[in-house]
């Protein structure tokens, strides 16, 4: 397939070709780079728009501020990953909500972190930087397909652990942490005084979030990859008997009820004093507009076509005899992170420039030699997967 060709969905349903024609960058390659960028609907980008033109005619007239953004954001935050409004703060990044949580203990040398080996530099660098300045031990699990999460994490825990920190998604092999057995992990380290920090950055929008449920004190999720909203908007979820226990180590303006400059101040009861400086609220509002726009889809359709999908994906990487198949092949596991591995000595970079330049099928290379992901959400269409799986099995042949 020719540079700029698009990828036929006449095959698939009505409502996935209404929302297909709704994406312009879901038709013009087959876009498996939703792990990393999602694209966004139209209207959220005139959302987006729409308010930067209303806030520039006149930045500091109230007549023109945005101010119902913020409040609006987290409520719809709260009632679709369900969590209470208080519990919602906005953040720019997936980053920055794992930092502030990761920099909210009171660190200590000595003091140990569990983290996974599936972990995007996100959820590894922070912990470098806690390292070295702190002198805090790092202990990594094993979760690659078919570990068991639960003995892993007891056999790393020590008297010294203060936090766990790992994906609800894996980036690298597609695993998704059950909200059943997160919960029985957040019951075991409860009663220790360990801190519970999930990654969501591939989570929202590939598979089904409860955050109550699944019962981590903190989930830090952005808006820019599933969730098809603008870059640098995000949320941290905290789970609310978390809040007076979770330091602030970055404050501004928007982190007190009220303050003096006689040095008393009153935080805000909400998470929302986690939120800290001036705030993106065009962005902001671009978010809620990609959020609604996934509600008029419909949650529950999403999620099934994605695994559909994934199903499906499954079955043909089978097919080819030459791929092995990285990802869970569980309905309870597995997600839209679909990952295969390459025969021994492929070059997995050429093979991911190659795709994109020659075929304009978009996925990534993932951090074990090797593997290759493919980023499935509902849009993408069986012909795509199909094509993908096939010029990913063909790249080793071709040199």
């Amino acid at each position: 397939m020719q540079a700029g060709a698009s990828y036929s969905a006449t095959a698939e349903p009505d409502w996935v070709r209404k929302a297909r024609a709704e994406i312009p960058a879901s038709t013009t390659a087959a876009n498996f780079q939703t792990g990393g960028i999602g694209p966004s609907p139209v209207s959220v980008l005139d959302e987006v728009a729409r308010n930067l033109h209303r806030e520039n005619r006149g930045p500091a007239d109230t007549r023109f501020r945005l101010e119902r953004v913020e409040p609006d954001l987290r409520t719809r935050l709260a009632r679709t990953f369900r969590a209470d409004p208080s519990e919602v703060a906005l953040t720019h990044s997936t980053t920055e909500g794992i930092c502030i949580a990761a920099w909210s203990v009171d660190w200590r040398r000595g003091d140990e972190v569990v983290i996974s080996n599936q972990e995007h530099p996100a959820n590894v660098f922070p912990w470098y930087q806690i390292r070295d300045r702190f002198g805090v031990r790092i202990r990594e699990i094993n979760l690659d397909t078919g570990t068991d999460l639960l003995k892993e994490v007891q056999a790393a825990l020590r008297p010294s652990t203060r936090m766990v920190s790992i994906s609800h998604v894996s980036r690298n092999n597609g695993r998704r942490i059950v909200t059943a057995e997160s919960a029985k992990l957040a019951a075991l380290l409860r009663p220790r005084g360990i801190r519970y920090l999930l990654d969501g950055a591939q989570g929202p929008g590939c598979v089904p979030v409860n955050f109550g449920e699944l019962g981590a004190d903190y989930y830090a999720a952005c808006g820019h990859k599933w969730l098809l909203g603008p870059k640098g908007t995000g949320a941290l979820f905290v789970r609310k008997a978390m809040l007076d226990q979770t330091l602030i180590s970055w404050a501004g303006s928007h982190s007190t009820e009220s303050m003096d400059y006689a040095s008393n101040f009153k935080l805000l009861p909400s998470a929302a004093r986690f939120e800290f400086g001036t705030r993106a609220l065009a962005e902001f509002s671009g978010f809620d507009a990609a959020l609604r726009w996934m509600e008029r889809v419909g949650w529950q359709r999403i999620h099934s076509r994605i695994d559909e999908l994934a199903e499906f994906a499954i079955g043909r990487a089978r097919g080819t005899g030459r791929l092995t198949l990285v990802s869970p092949e569980n309905t309870a596991e597995r997600s839209g992170v679909f990952v295969v591995r390459l025969p021994r000595g492929a070059d997995v970079m050429k093979l991911y420039q190659r795709l994109g330049t020659e075929k304009r099928i978009l996925g990534s290379p993932v951090r074990r030699d090797g593997d290759f992901r493919l980023a499935i959400h509902f849009f993408n269409t069986r012909s795509e997967i199909t094509a993908a799986i096939q010029a990913i099995d063909e790249g080793p042949r071709s040199g």
